[in-house]
């Protein structure tokens, strides 16, 4: 048998308290002493009561959801920028609700519509490949505040927080290029993506800064995937033995091509270089750890959360654009 919601009224009366009282205290709301509100909430934990908040919504008209879509759950860079927005969410007292795209453009789309559909008050989206600036008007059309994060859209007006990708390739470049690297290919990250363009091309900047005639031995794109950067170095080392560093669109694929060097009975470091981006945390354990450029997950969600939760706030005005600086983290791998 279904136990019986507990109501306000009876959580009043156990406290001894008024129903309007109670309403204050558990919607954080108006002048109540601390005591009070200490007293009233334990009554309420004793009694098992649970506020509704989506009847609350309804009576205020003010959505407590924030929907955050992103391209890939399952990648851990996306796992920890996704807990600090539900870290900064809830200290705001709002709930996030995750939605997963698998990085496609039409899923993306349907997501949207679906939160929009629930009565999000806003959005955080780390967009699909190959998405258009059109694809966010219906969260325009519907007046929802929106932040875009990780991947850019130059010269588009709205909120967005995220690195320099380019300044991170020109990073990852230079390093390996001290590191006596010449042979040097480039593996990982979907054709249109354009995070990987601009890492792309801060290597290939730095190659040509430091030398006219150096070029990519190899661009490799595809999925951003374990698997994906083992059958890639496969076959890079099957075609260009020489190979002499390997830049990894992120360590996802890193760990991919530690894993077809090995099977190759090649030495990572040793010969072959292999760099990565995220600084995912178990990078550092791997064997060798990995040299790779720190993007700071955990920071882009909390700042991401921040800049929505303003504009929920207050909506005025220009387009905000954060570029969080990457970092060098050097280890044993490049």
């Amino acid at each position: 048998m279904q136990k019986k919601r507990v109501s306000i009224k009876e959580v009043a009366e156990h406290a001894g308290v008024s129903a309007a009282t109670v309403s204050l205290v558990l919607n954080d709301k108006g002048s109540i002493s601390d005591k009070t509100r200490k007293h009233v909430r334990n009554s309420a934990r004793e009694l098992g009561f649970i506020l509704n908040k989506s009847a609350s919504r309804l009576r205020s008209g003010q959505s407590l959801l924030i929907g955050l879509v992103v391209n890939d759950i399952s990648n851990p860079f996306f796992a920890e920028l996704s807990a600090n927005v539900e870290t900064e969410a809830a200290s705001a007292g709002y709930l996030s609700v995750i939605a997963n795209t698998q990085d496609d453009r039409d899923t993306q789309r349907s997501v949207i519509e679906t939160m929009i559909g629930q009565g999000v008050a806003g959005l955080i989206i780390s967009s699909a490949t190959g998405s258009q600036e059109a694809d966010f008007d219906v969260i325009r059309e519907n007046g929802i505040p929106f932040v875009l994060c990780v991947r850019d859209f130059p010269g588009y007006a709205a909120d967005f927080i995220g690195f320099d990708n380019f300044q991170a390739g020109v990073m990852a470049g230079e390093h390996i290029l001290d590191r006596g690297c010449r042979r040097i290919a480039f593996m990982g990250g979907l054709a249109g993506n354009t995070n990987r363009i601009r890492r792309c091309e801060g290597v290939k900047y730095a190659m040509q800064r430091r030398d006219p005639d150096l070029t990519l031995v190899r661009d490799l794109s595809g999925p951003a995937t374990r698997q994906f950067g083992q059958d890639a170095a496969l076959d890079l080392l099957a075609q260009d033995p020489d190979t002499s560093a390997i830049v990894c669109f992120n360590d996802y694929v890193a760990i991919g091509a530690y894993a077809a060097l090995y099977k190759m009975d090649r030495k990572v470091g040793r010969g072959v270089a292999v760099i990565g981006f995220d600084n995912l945390p178990e990078s550092a354990a791997w064997n060798p750890p990995l040299t790779t450029v720190e993007l700071f997950p955990r920071a882009i969600g909390s700042r991401a959360a921040e800049a929505l939760i303003e504009r929920i706030r207050n909506n005025q005005g220009p387009p905000e654009r954060i570029y969080l600086a990457p970092k060098l983290i050097v280890r044993e791998s490049a």
